[in-house]
């Protein structure tokens, strides 16, 4: 009697122990799970500004909560100021300290893009954004 007794509680402890496993590693692949959804879903709360404009010049924008982001065009004269928050925006272009030219009300929202394009002739620059 004793050994059906000392292989029924063996059997009752494996079970336990392997129950125990699962519900272990279903509880770690969830909260993998959750953290992965969160970074995902957190990606997509930002935006970005981008567009053309002449490569001697910084390209700065500062919105309406206080966030500012400086860029400058590529060789061929395209700039991308990423991760921004939606919101307003003032995005300006600046050389040597100065600004010549600024575009104000520059809206930005979730998973969307805006455009704002400088052209420059001789020292008259101007903003324009694109839709």
């Amino acid at each position: 009697m004793k050994t059906i007794q000392k292989s029924e509680v063996d059997r009752q402890q494996k079970h336990g122990f392997r129950f125990a496993s699962m519900l272990t590693s279903t509880i770690a692949m969830a909260a993998f799970g959750a953290m992965t959804f969160s970074a995902a879903h957190a990606q997509d709360t930002n935006s970005r500004i981008f567009g053309k404009a002449p490569t001697d010049g910084t390209i700065t924008a500062h919105s309406d909560t206080g966030i500012t982001r400086h860029g400058t065009a590529n060789s061929k004269g395209r700039y991308t100021l990423s991760t921004l928050r939606p919101g307003t925006y003032v995005v300006s272009l600046e050389k040597d300290g100065k600004t010549l030219a600024s575009l104000s009300g520059v809206p930005l929202f979730v998973g969307a893009a805006s455009e704002v394009d400088f052209a420059c002739n001789n020292d008259q620059c101007t903003a324009s954004l694109a839709r």
